[in-house]
């Protein structure tokens, strides 16, 4: 469904808002008064604040998982599906992600805090709209992945997925920490960088997670 002006402007409020008190914390009131509607404006056009909040992600994440999609197709195409690098098949994950969130006019960063925050937020729609982002690409980068690690069992796939899954949410949240961290050393808008750093790390971690034997 095509967003109207005034939807994306609510959307766009709504984002700040979100980022800043969180999910819970977010008042209708200030988000209409950030677009400039009437406070009866968000029943009209998403029905709830809960409803606005789904439309807001999903507005962002399913043109990125499209491109995720097609990246994918493209990479196992010319490689004949023979497993992929793993790092490949992560970097696929990770880079579009951080590309379309990641930019100078991203409004500083803060639908990728709002979408961050929300996610922690122990509420039962929260679990619905992931499984809602992710029920399309998951089970395809769920193989790709097993395939690149050589099809460990799959419970080594489930930590290592649940753990990707965490350092990029931690990565949306606390993106600008980055900059304190590196003393100012870093640039926030270098993707490249970025995305390579963290392609790096779960990469690595994944193959850890498929390699961990019983203690016992």
């Amino acid at each position: 469904m095509k967003l109207t002006e005034t939807q994306i402007k609510i959307i766009e409020a709504a984002e700040i808002e979100f980022a800043e008190m969180g999910y819970a914390g977010a008042s209708i009131r200030e988000i209409t008064n950030r677009a400039g509607v009437n406070i009866a404006a968000i029943n009209y056009h998403f029905g709830s604040k809960e409803a606005l909040f789904k439309e807001m992600v999903l507005y962002h994440i399913e043109p990125i998982n499209q491109v995720r999609m097609t990246l994918l197709a493209d990479a196992l195409a010319n490689n004949d599906s023979k497993p992929l690098p793993l790092e490949e098949v992560v970097d696929i994950i990770v880079r579009p992600l951080l590309a379309a969130l990641i930019s100078e006019s991203c409004n500083d960063f803060h639908f990728m805090r709002a979408m961050g925050k929300g996610m922690v937020e122990e509420r039962s729609f929260m679990k619905d709209l992931q499984q809602d982002m992710l029920k399309e690409i998951m089970p395809k980068f769920i193989s790709a992945i097993s395939n690149s690690l050589g099809n460990p069992q799959f419970d080594k796939i489930a930590y290592g997925i649940h753990f990707l899954t965490c350092c990029i949410i931690g990565e949306m949240m606390q993106h600008t920490r980055l900059a304190m961290v590196s003393g100012g050393t870093i640039d926030l808008n270098d993707i490249d960088g970025l995305v390579d750093h963290l392609v790096a790390f779960i990469s690595a971690g994944l193959k850890a997670v498929s390699e961990v034997k019983p203690i016992n």
